[in-house]
């Protein structure tokens, strides 16, 4: 099979095997991080790994407890996609919550940032630790609702090339399937998410779902921070109508809001009966800049 090869190594994150290794295990070794999956519920084991103010472990609004004592393995999850040292630590809070022997499929939703309309890739991906197999199963399934447009696919897109990382860091025998929107409105976001449903639901594939998205551009600090919470609160009963309202009636310029309501319907679908933000975090954090930033958030949806 041909492979997609990497377009940002070297940019975005380091092309050294060893670096990015050490760099992602830095991620997971943080003691913010850690403090958060240890504290937070006895649901996740810190062996598994999975952080409380505004930016760390909220619950969104309809957002309730679930009773039984057991491994939260989220249907789905919201994780960033700048270069990894600015929003690399959110990544892992999100990629933190599904355990370390996962070996299903991540279905990655990334929205376009170069025009490309809907589209998804059959190839296996590279990144600097390995290849990530490509699920031909779910793919073939897929390919009944969705074109597979394997150039517009190789061309340079961090929202999707940046989570290949953390998966094969973290999950070396995980398959993927990756998949770029490019029309966001909701009509179009929720009939994706019902056909990856549907492709999952008739292949039994054990799957992850992936929105691949910042927040708030070029804004201060402050002002990102409150509307980006006020759009992900309502993700705490995963009421999609209204954060996409939020989004467009606030004009918050979330880069991947299609994305994030196409896993939220597939997982609703799967389940899925509430969200919960376990990381809120800017650009500013890395740089000390906080006039214009970039507001990041790390979500699971179980």
């Amino acid at each position: 099979m041909v492979t997609r090869r990497t377009t940002l190594s070297g940019m975005f994150y380091p092309d050294n095997p060893v670096l990015l290794k050490r760099t992602l295990d830095a991620f997971y070794d943080n003691p913010q991080l850690r403090d958060f999956f240890a504290n937070c519920s006895p649901k996740i084991k810190e062996s598994d790994i999975s952080s409380k103010s505004v930016s760390e472990g909220m619950m969104p609004e309809g957002k309730s407890e679930n009773p039984e004592d057991k491994p939260r393995i989220p249907k789905g999850i919201v994780s960033p996609h700048a270069g990894i040292v600015y929003s690399g630590l959110t990544s892992a809070y999100a990629y933190g919550t599904i355990p370390q022997d996962f070996s299903g499929t991540f279905v990655i939703i990334g929205p376009s940032h170069s025009g490309y309309s809907d589209c998804m890739s059959s190839q296996d991906w590279e990144t600097p630790l390995g290849d990530i197999a490509a699920d031909g199963v779910l793919i073939k399934e897929l390919s009944k609702h969705l074109r597979v447009d394997d150039y517009a696919m190789s061309r340079r897109e961090n929202s999707i090339e940046v989570q290949t990382l953390f998966i094969k860091h973290r999950f070396p025998d995980a398959k993927c399937v990756c998949i770029l929107m490019g029309n966001q409105t909701e009509r179009n976001a929720l009939a994706m998410g019902r056909a990856i449903y549907n492709a999952i639901s008739v292949t039994n594939t054990e799957s992850v779902i992936v929105a691949s998205s910042d927040f708030s551009h070029y804004i201060p600090a402050a002002e990102a921070e409150k509307y980006d919470i006020y759009a992900i609160n309502a993700l705490g009963n995963l009421d999609t109508g209204l954060f996409y309202k939020r989004i467009i009636t606030e004009g918050i310029s979330a880069c991947g809001y299609g994305p994030i309501i196409a896993m939220t319907e597939c997982c609703r679908l799967m389940g899925a009966e509430y969200s919960e933000l376990l990381k809120y975090s800017t650009s500013g954090d890395i740089t000390g800049e906080y006039s214009e930033v970039v507001g990041y958030a790390a979500i699971s949806v179980e």
